[in-house]
């Protein structure tokens, strides 16, 4: 892991929270030139970095770190006082998965990381209702649909099982077989980056895939 910081005590204290939880942190700079080179050598997994720097530079490394180096995940790291939903949107646009305050407790901090690690995305401390707002904004302002992955198919399933709708009535409403939806959830699961049919409920609402609708079955049995 990279980790760019501009504040020194700052960079300290993160890259000595991730240590103590053994997550390798092969350089944490204060100059973002240095951190970009150091991506390049070091091919990290993950690259910290901060959204302090003035004149909005930390939306431009995103940027340049998307753009030039692709592999790394890249979560971004704002002060609560600097942390605001356009920043929010930005970071996401610039493409990070991953949106932290610096003042996370550390065990937080270390389980967003991690979670962004596995591909998962993380935004904070917004709730549920906060994040599916913003996740259609973002989607509105890209001109794009939820889930670039998922067939049209899939994504209609994947919004009724949001919905709460257990396999046998997601057959129903879409004219399918049982065998053919549980198909269709399972393929769905690893598209869109989760594991359980719980997990791909709560994705799918914070992306405001779930429309206005009635939603009473059992929509936790497995797949």
């Amino acid at each position: 892991m990279v980790v760019i910081e501009s504040i020194p005590l700052i960079l300290d204290g993160l890259r000595s929270a991730l240590e103590s939880d053994g997550i390798t942190v092969a350089v944490g700079t204060r100059d973002p030139h240095t951190g970009v080179r150091a991506v390049r050598e070091e091919k990290p997994d993950v690259v910290m970095v901060d959204l302090d720097l003035p004149s909005r530079a930390g939306i431009g490394l995103l940027e340049r770190l998307r753009h030039q180096h692709p592999a790394p995940r890249l979560v971004a790291a704002v002060s609560q006082e600097h942390d605001n939903d356009s920043l929010l949107l930005s970071t996401l646009m610039a493409g990070a998965t991953g949106y932290l305050l610096k003042n996370t407790e550390t065990a937080d901090l270390v389980r967003s990381v991690r979670a962004v690690q596995r591909g998962y995305v993380m935004l904070g401390p917004r709730d549920g209702n906060e994040l599916s707002a913003l996740l259609v904004r973002l989607a509105e302002s890209r001109g794009t649909l939820p889930f670039p992955a998922l067939t049209n198919r899939e994504r209609e399933v994947l919004r009724l099982v949001s919905l709460g709708y257990g396999n046998r009535r997601i057959a129903q409403e879409l004219f399918l077989s049982e065998k053919t939806v549980r198909n269709y959830v399972s393929a769905i699961l690893p598209k869109i980056h989760v594991s359980s049919r719980l997990e791909a409920i709560v994705s799918a609402r914070l992306a405001g895939l779930e429309s206005a609708g009635p939603g009473s079955d059992t929509g936790l049995r497995g797949a």
